[in-house]
């Protein structure tokens, strides 16, 4: 076997990597285990796709015909559930701060002979906006189940009086909205945060497992023997050694991507740009990387400054938090993170079905932290391999 390794050279360095993987406990669950654990873990905990039977409470004071048409209607809808009927306001409320309830309904009373004498009363919803998706999505489903049985009463009424079907509803609804929703018509939470947090976890181990592969070689003061087997050239020392976690990675995003439509997600762009957006930002990342430890030269630093970057992404990706809304530097910030772009290209791609030509800024971004951070790190990388000074950093 060692017969068929050189010396130096490319091949040397890139078969010693293979085998200061196979030796290192740390890179080989890094590498090999916490990528699929974790694509697994969060496909279950998203697999359902779309949030339903979120539990509302209900207080009935006017307990007439009305009052329990309006409950059995909110609880037809496909995001409530109205599980808890409560006696009062207190015990309402006190079932919304306990976590037990996301809402609480109240039915006034006097309701029904308000209704009949044309006084338009009211209902009152209260949600707890802590959690804003569940509230975002109970006030949805409430406010469609008020207007439909709202429309069909006042359909009733009118019909009642002599107008035909058409005159009523034209009544009704004298301008009607069409909504028409081409992109996640379901609102399935699975392309939203499940595709976007596969790229997440998937970039946080790519960073990771460089920095540690770059910077053990200063720690452990090997840098120089490092060097050696690359025959004395430093961008071959470093391309060799990042070669095996580019190549490893890259087919764990082409696993995640595959997976992701396995699972659903809509692939209505092209496959080949999504492909190599997500090399790209493998690349990227270990560019950065390679970056941080060089001007560190010390990898437990290099390692903090890339668990707070690549940690706080999402936050300031835009998918969570549109970037429209927010502050500069925060959307500058969100520009400095490869995921950003990537995910842009990905939704572009997958969800959006863009054209080639609307990811190419995206795509070009990707390739700008290629060639800047890592055309950075490989002019000062040299001099933290060749000085001693930079050896054995803790």
């Amino acid at each position: 076997m060692k017969a068929l390794i050189p010396e130096t050279g490319f091949r040397a360095v890139f078969c010693r990597e293979i085998i200061r993987i196979a030796r290192s406990r740390l890179l080989i669950i890094v590498v090999f285990v916490l990528p699929p654990v974790s694509f697994a873990f969060i496909a279950w905990f998203f697999s359902q796709g779309v949030l339903n039977n979120l539990s509302v409470a209900v207080l009935d004071q006017d307990n007439t015909r009305l009052s329990r048409k309006i409950t059995r209607r909110m609880d037809a809808t496909p995001g409530i559930r109205i599980h808890l009927p409560v006696s009062n306001f207190t015990e309402g409320r006190q079932a919304i701060q306990s976590g037990e309830t996301y809402g609480l309904l109240i039915i006034p009373r006097g309701l029904e002979k308000n209704m009949l004498r044309g006084l338009a009363p009211r209902t009152i919803l209260y949600v707890n906006n802590t959690y804003m998706v569940a509230a975002s999505l109970i006030m949805k489903n409430a406010t469609m189940a008020m207007q439909s049985l709202s429309s069909g009463l006042e359909l009733k009424r009118h019909m009642a009086e002599g107008r035909t079907r058409n005159a009523a509803i034209g009544r009704i609804q004298p301008i009607r909205v069409d909504v028409r929703v081409p992109f996640n018509p379901y609102s399935n939470y699975f392309y939203f945060l499940a595709a976007t947090l596969l790229p997440t976890m998937l970039h946080m181990f790519v960073i990771t497992s460089a920095i540690y592969a770059f910077g053990s070689e200063l720690a452990r003061s090997t840098a120089r023997q490092w060097l050696e087997k690359a025959g004395g050239s430093a961008c071959i020392a470093i391309a060799a050694k990042i070669l095996p976690y580019t190549l490893i990675f890259c087919i764990w995003g082409l696993f995640m991507n595959a997976f992701l439509f396995r699972m659903g997600v809509p692939m209505e762009g092209s496959g080949l740009l999504l492909r190599l957006g997500t090399s790209s930002m493998v690349l990227a990342y270990q560019a950065v990387a390679l970056l941080l430890v060089a001007l560190c030269a010390n990898m437990r630093i290099a390692l903090s400054l890339a668990s707070f970057y690549a940690s706080t992404a999402f936050a300031f990706v835009g998918v969570t938090f549109p970037a429209m809304g927010m502050p500069s530097a925060a959307r500058i910030w969100g520009d400095l993170l490869p995921l950003t772009h990537y995910l842009h290209l990905f939704v572009d791609q997958t969800l959006r079905g863009a054209s080639v030509q609307a990811s190419m800024g995206a795509f070009g971004s990707l390739w700008l932290f290629v060639i800047l951070a890592g055309g950075t790190g490989l002019i000062l990388m040299p001099g933290r391999m060749n000085n001693p000074v930079y050896w054995g950093r803790t």
